[in-house]
């Protein structure tokens, strides 16, 4: 037993170090692209885009059903499980594809874009390739297998960034962001398959389908719920206001985005795989939330207070003047994702231990309040920014409503959460507020902006040891114990 478990600590901690070392990299590429596309196309080219993400958030979201879920959180899910699942998102796909196919023309004109048609009917076909995508990205996450995601991310990183750039110089517009997203999805998900080789036997068992849609039901209704709240904003800008508002809205909300999806996804994919083996051991499961918690506080925050500091010297320097606008959105998205963490941390144990029919009740509980509150907005305020200022109040509300079932189900009390995570905001909010004051220095922007970077690491990590972080200390070790390879069997706790 013991044996087991260290292995699973080892398994865990590797698992986070190769599938954070894939999420930086694709996300570095990822933002150096977006960089250069955002200088090469307009506002206009990248609301086409954005119009047409809005539906299929959804429709990918129907693809996968929850089952990607529900085959993680099995314990013993095998090949029939796998093909089951696989045979059900298929057929989903192409039911989706043909409503889109045929509504295509009735969305453009809502929206007042003819270029819609083509565009929403060639990205349908990534409902098919997304499809066997979550199969095989269920498999890998189940068996924490993180470094094939590094090898085969990177590479479609690259080729998908390839493709785009160098459609955008040549002038096709947003045709440019098109071919970028669609050969990112072909080329991760063939490489994928190839590398994990996962072995499907290509048969459908009614009973174990309808065993793990029992808990996946839930988890697709509540990621609907959650989805049609992250973009209702959208909806609302691109019927409301013009593109131009729609594109600085989105690429206001990505940077931030980038930040989040490389640190708090890396840690929630590696938490839930290895939280679900511990299902049962309530008090290892309070450890393990514990650790992330503390861990990805320590790691968020000062990524995003200090992002919030450079923001506009980030927009001029990086994106030109054209997209300053952007400005207002970044700030306000990255204190919406820095209070992520704290929602995942909670969500991942509940999804452990199979509870997601709470997932699904704190979704509606979340979600009707939320959109009480977007409402509010929409009606009393008459510019698009405001509405970013309601993903702040929302975020509040969802981090109250999250953490309040851990308090009885592991034990996880306000006072322990608050423990966790308060020293991590103090000595992050300090290096902001320095980062701030250094930027009002008068100086050219691309050296203000540097200035403002190095200073602001610098500042984080002399804070981590004067105060002597636990968070900072543990980083380090798991570095070197990464690096040093150690034997079967020994492990740094998680």
């Amino acid at each position: 037993m013991a044996n087991e478990s260290a292995q699973l600590k080892n398994k865990t901690v590797k698992g986070f170090v190769w599938k954070f070392a894939e999420r930086m990299s694709a996300q570095l590429v990822s933002l150096v692209v977006s960089i250069i596309l955002a200088r090469l196309l307009t506002p206009d080219d990248y609301a086409v885009v954005g119009i047409v993400a809005i539906f299929f958030a959804f429709a990918n979201a129907f693809v996968s059903g929850g089952f990607n879920t529900a085959l993680i959180q099995k314990k013993d899910s095998d090949e029939e499980d796998f093909s089951s699942v696989l045979y059900i998102s298929l057929t989903t796909a192409a039911i989706l594809y043909l409503v889109i196919f045929f509504c295509a023309p009735l969305i453009a004109n809502v929206y007042e874009q003819e270029i819609l048609v083509p565009v929403l009917r060639i990205m349908g076909l990534t409902l098919f390739v997304n499809a066997f995508k979550s199969i095989v990205g269920a498999y890998i996450s189940s068996r924490l297998l993180f470094r094939k995601y590094f090898i085969c991310t990177i590479l479609a990183t690259i080729i998908s960034a390839a493709i785009g750039i160098s459609m955008a110089y040549s002038g096709y517009g947003p045709w440019a962001l098109v071919a970028q997203q669609m050969s990112m999805a072909i080329v991760s998900t063939i490489s994928l398959f190839l590398t994990t080789r996962i072995k499907l036997v290509l048969r459908f068992n009614a009973k174990k389908a309808k065993g793990l849609f029992r808990y996946s039901w839930k988890i697709l209704v509540a990621t609907q719920i959650s989805i049609l709240y992250e973009e209702i904003n959208p909806l609302v800008i691109g019927l409301k206001y013009s593109g131009a508002d729609l594109s600085f809205y989105s690429k206001g909300k990505s940077f931030p985005g980038i930040a989040n999806s490389t640190i708090g996804d890396t840690l929630s994919a590696v938490l839930f795989p290895a939280m679900s083996k511990l299902q049962d051991d309530k008090s290892a499961l309070l450890n393990c939330t514990r650790r992330f918690m503390s861990l990805g506080s320590y790691i968020i925050f000062p990524v995003m207070i200090g992002f919030l500091a450079v923001a506009e010297n980030f927009v001029i320097v990086l994106l030109t003047e054209k997209w300053l606008p952007v400005t207002i959105y970044i700030q306000a998205f990255c204190i919406v994702y820095m209070f992520n963490i704290i929602q995942n941390g909670n969500l991942q144990v509940y999804r452990a231990i199979g509870r997601s029919d709470l997932i699904l009740k704190l979704e509606i509980i979340k979600k009707s309040a939320y959109f009480v509150v977007i409402l509010l907005f929409v009606l009393l305020t008459n510019t698009p920014q405001y509405l970013a200022l309601a993903c702040i109040v929302n975020t509040f509300i969802a981090t109250i409503v999250n953490t309040a079932p851990n308090c009885k189900l592991i034990n996880y009390r306000y006072r322990l959460q608050i423990a966790d995570l308060l020293p991590n905001l103090i000595i992050a909010i300090i290096m902001g507020v320095a980062v701030y004051f250094i930027g009002l220095i008068k100086m050219h922007v691309i050296l203000s902006f540097v200035v403002q970077v190095i200073s602001g690491v610098a500042i984080y990590v002399v804070l981590s040891v004067i105060t002597q972080n636990k968070n900072y200390k543990y980083l380090l070790n798991m570095i070197k114990s990464f690096l040093k390879r150690k034997p079967k069997g020994e492990a740094i706790d998680v």
